[in-house]
């Protein structure tokens, strides 16, 4: 993919997609300086390729190599790209820290007001994680996933450890507008056999942020092998799901705190799960209606009691009602 040819609205989004797509072709020393540049976009435009070089473990060589692999004259091109994007505020640092080193960096804040100070630069960090989700996915990429999920005639959803919860709420909305959805739980050990369970033409979306979880990835290449659609929702064009998926979808997932953030995986399934419900024309309304009917006679939702069905005050009993007087009847 010669990179240097396109006219993005992102030159450097468009480099680490370019990363993705030559990866598996790249040498062990290109892969290893490819996943410093993925891993540290926000420092490609400020490091010099010999710093760059150094802290990825390889030499400045195969950085330059690197560069002209994808379609760059020298690796001074490829920083600008990147220079260009700090510049419009839009770098990110990436990196996977231990949950425990993570933790000891915020107990090292000092200060009274260190709760509101880590409060305001997590939420902060959270607005522009859900930001990324508009930033690194096209609206073409978007459409394509929600088409093959649209269509699909089984969608299994599967997602472990954190993203389990992301795997649950996907499926519990699309359960709303479609009947078709499974949750791959892996109860009992049977997650293999659960996606077993999918066939060619069905599509399996799963979910996982780095450290990626081995089951999820072993159940994405068994999927893939068989034929199966594979919808990833991950955070790296890196990632294990991203190389094998038909269909990827990013979010951003950093964050101050110890564990990463599940803010923009979430915003990315709110934005999937609106497609779909605005290209199933009357399908999904139907479906709706019903929904909606089952929860009304269910009484699944609280409301408001009536006047007469007013709960006593604590402590305070009841008015006694006297019985009603009782007619003989001729």
């Amino acid at each position: 993919m010669n990179v240097a040819a396109t006219a993005p609205t992102s030159v450097a989004t468009d480099v680490l997609r370019g990363i993705a797509a030559a990866f598996d072709s790249l040498t062990p020393q290109m892969k290893r300086g490819a996943r410093w540049l993925v891993d540290h976009s926000a420092d490609v435009g400020l490091l010099s390729m010999r710093e760059q070089a150094r802290s990825a473990g390889v030499s400045a060589p195969t950085m330059l190599r690197l560069a002209q692999v994808l379609g760059f004259a020298d690796f001074a091109e490829l920083r600008r790209a990147f220079q260009h994007e700090l510049a419009a505020g839009h770098a990110r640092v990436k990196g996977v820290a231990p949950y425990r080193r993570r933790a000891s960096a915020l107990q090292a804040v000092e200060g009274s007001s260190r709760s509101s100070r880590l409060s305001g630069e997590i939420v902060r960090m959270q607005a522009d994680d859900v930001l990324s989700v508009a930033m690194i996915n096209s609206a073409a990429q978007i459409d394509a996933a929600v088409k093959a999920i649209a269509r699909a005639p089984r969608v299994g959803f599967l997602g472990v450890r954190a993203s389990f919860a992301i795997a649950f709420y996907f499926r519990y909305g699309y359960n709303l507008i479609a009947t078709n959805g499974m949750l791959f739980d892996g109860l009992g050990g049977l997650l293999a056999d659960q996606v077993e369970s999918l066939g060619p033409g069905d599509v399996l979306v799963a979910v996982s942020q780095a450290p990626y979880s081995e089951p999820t990835v072993t159940a994405v290449g068994a999927a893939v092998r068989r034929g199966i659609t594979v919808v990833a929702l991950t955070d790296s064009e890196l990632s294990p799901l991203a190389r094998l998926a038909t269909h990827t979808l990013l979010a951003h997932t950093e964050t101050l705190s110890f564990f990463p953030s599940m803010v923009a995986p979430l915003a990315l399934v709110e934005v999937l799960l609106a497609g779909l419900a605005a290209r199933g024309g009357k399908k999904v309304l139907r479906r709706l209606a019903e929904v909606d009917g089952r929860l009304l006679v269910s009484r699944a939702y609280w409301t408001e009691p009536k006047a007469d069905h007013v709960d006593p005050k604590p402590g305070k009993l009841p008015a006694r009602r006297s019985a009603p007087r009782r007619t003989l009847q001729p």
